[in-house]
C-alpha cells in the first residue's frame, strides 16, 4: 500500500447532512473566514488525495474579493466520493452540494457569504451542472446560490474511455449496456464484473456507466467532438463568474485533441461577462498537477485562482 503524498492538515470536519462531510483547512486558526471556496473532487477522489489541495488551502490565506474579505478552502465529500461516484448522478451531486452551501451560509455553518464551487475532472461536471441548473432556476433563493465556479482538469470522460479502449470494444460496451439495461428500464441495476475493471474496479449502475462514457450522455460536458449548440447549453447558460483551468499534458486526454480550440470554444460559448481571463492551459500540468508535472504549474494554477477571487 502506498501512503499518501499530502502531509497532515490542520482542519475542522462540518457535518451537513447523514454521512456528508467537508473538511475545512484552517491552519491551526480554527477561525471561520466570510468567504469559501468548495473543492468538489473526481472520480474515486476522497479526502486530500488531491495533491495541490495543500497549497491551495495556504495560498487562500492572501485571497482577498473587491471587499477585502478573507477565504478559506472546504473539500465537501459527497456520497459519490471515493467509489460511490458508480451508484450516483449528477443530479443527486447537486443536491447535496445544496445541502453544503446552505449548510454554510447558515449560523452553524459559520454564516459565509461568498462561496465559490472549484471542480477538479469530474467535479467540473459538477460544478457546471450546479452553475446552470440550480443557479440559475427562478426558486432557488440567494442562500443556495454560488458566485462564481472553477473548472479544473474539465476533461470528457467519455474521450478518456476512448483513449484506453478499441472504438469496438468500447462501442460493444456500450451496446450492451443500452440494450440489456437502459432500454429495459434496468438503469440503476449494478453491472457485471467486467464493466467494474474499465473503472477503477468500483460497481458502477447500467445508467452511471452509459452517463460517463457514451457520447452526449449526461456528464459528456467536455468532449471535443460536441459541436457548439452542445456547449451553448452548458457554457452558454453561466451566469456566474467562470475561471477554467485545462492542463497541458492531461494523460486523460487524447492526443488528437486540440486543447487550444477546445478551451477557446469554451470560452466562445460562455457569456463574455462570466468568462474570467485568467482562464488558460497549464503548460506542462498532468491531470491534477502531480507526478509527471513540470515545475512551477501548481504557482500557475495559485496565481490564477488568486487574481480570479480578487475579481469578485
Amino acid at each position: 500500500m502506498s501512503l499518501s503524498k499530502v502531509p497532515a492538515q490542520e482542519g475542522v470536519v462540518h457535518t451537513f447532512g447523514f454521512n456528508l462531510t467537508a473538511f475545512e483547512f484552517t491552519r491551526g486558526t480554527k477561525q471561520a473566514t466570510p468567504n469559501i471556496i468548495l473543492f468538489i473532487g473526481g472520480l474515486g477522489n476522497g479526502l486530500l488525495n488531491v495533491p495541490y489541495l495543500p497549497a491551495l488551502a495556504k495560498a487562500s490565506t492572501n485571497f482577498k474579493s473587491k471587499d477585502g474579505e478573507k477565504w478559506n478552502v472546504v473539500q465537501v465529500l459527497l456520497s459519490s466520493s471515493y467509489s460511490g461516484f458508480g451508484t450516483s448522478s449528477l443530479d443527486r451531486d447537486s443536491k447535496q452540494i445544496r445541502k453544503a452551501i446552505e449548510y454554510f451560509r447558515s449560523e452553524a455553518g459559520g454564516s459565509r457569504r461568498k462561496i465559490v464551487l472549484m471542480g477538479h475532472s469530474t467535479g467540473c461536471q459538477n460544478s457546471l451542472h450546479y452553475s446552470i441548473n440550480i443557479n440559475n432556476r427562478a426558486d432557488t433563493p440567494e442562500s443556495s446560490k454560488v458566485q462564481g465556479a472553477i473548472l479544473q482538469a474539465s476533461v470528457s470522460d467519455s474521450e478518456a474511455f476512448s483513449n484506453d479502449l478499441k472504438k469496438e470494444e468500447l462501442g460493444a460496451y456500450l451496446k450492451e449496456v443500452y440494450d440489456d439495461y437502459i432500454s429495459q428500464g434496468r438503469e440503476s441495476h449494478i453491472l457485471p464484473e467486467k464493466f467494474r475493471r474499465l473503472v477503477f474496479n468500483t460497481p458502477i449502475t447500467a445508467y452511471r456507466f452509459y452517463s460517463l462514457v457514451s457520447k452526449r450522455g449526461d456528464d459528456d460536458f467536455f468532449s471535443s467532438y460536441l459541436a457548439q449548440d452542445d456547449f451553448e447549453k452548458t457554457f452558454g447558460k453561466i451566469t456566474v463568474p467562470l475561471l477554467v483551468l485545462y492542463s497541458g499534458k492531461d494523460q486523460f486526454v487524447p492526443d488528437s485533441v486540440n486543447k487550444v480550440d477546445l478551451v477557446s470554444r469554451f470560452k466562445d460559448s460562455t457569456p463574455a461577462i462570466y468568462w474570467n481571463d485568467n482562464s488558460k492551459i497549464i503548460e506542462g500540468a498532468t491531470h491534477d498537477l502531480g507526478d509527471g508535472s513540470d515545475d512551477g504549474v501548481v504557482d500557475v494554477l495559485l496565481e490564477s485562482v488568486t487574481k480570479f477571487i480578487e475579481d469578485l
